[in-house]
């Protein structure tokens, strides 16, 4: 049952990645130009994107050698995008030549002290609801 489960997750996943490069494809081209000028490496042609929740049509394997049918002649927009971010590499579990640079949002320094409020640092004005920071 466990297993059953697990595949269902992993091909819902698959699924959701792929209508979710869809949609970006579509309807945020310049979002998709963008990202897909700041990943770094090259292809290596193993044809694990192609295998995302089902096996593509057009894809031909020869070992652990993997060929699009029709690259040359017209692959899909979101084909020709994978690896649009991070996320999609989590659908091909990392296995992927293609990397990203770390961004602002990734390079959060640890150990961040938070401003916490402190009442004894308060004090009451000649005035009634006036506070002072002392």
């Amino acid at each position: 049952m466990r297993r059953w489960t697990n595949s269902f997750l992993q091909f819902f996943g698959g699924v959701q990645g792929k209508v979710r490069r869809a949609w970006l494809c579509l309807f945020r081209p310049d979002y998709v130009k963008r990202a897909v000028e700041q990943r770094e490496g090259s292809c290596n042609q193993c044809g694990n994107c192609c295998r995302i929740a089902f096996s593509c049509p057009f894809l031909k394997v020869y070992g652990s050698h993997a060929l699009c049918r029709i690259y040359h002649i017209g692959r899909p927009t979101p084909c020709v995008a994978f690896p649009i971010n991070r996320e999609d590499l989590a659908d091909v579990g990392f296995e992927c030549t293609y990397t990203f640079p770390l961004d602002a949002r990734d390079q959060r320094p640890q150990g961040v002290e938070l401003p916490v409020w402190n009442p004894s640092r308060l004090s009451f004005g000649k005035h009634a609801g006036e506070l002072e920071e002392g």
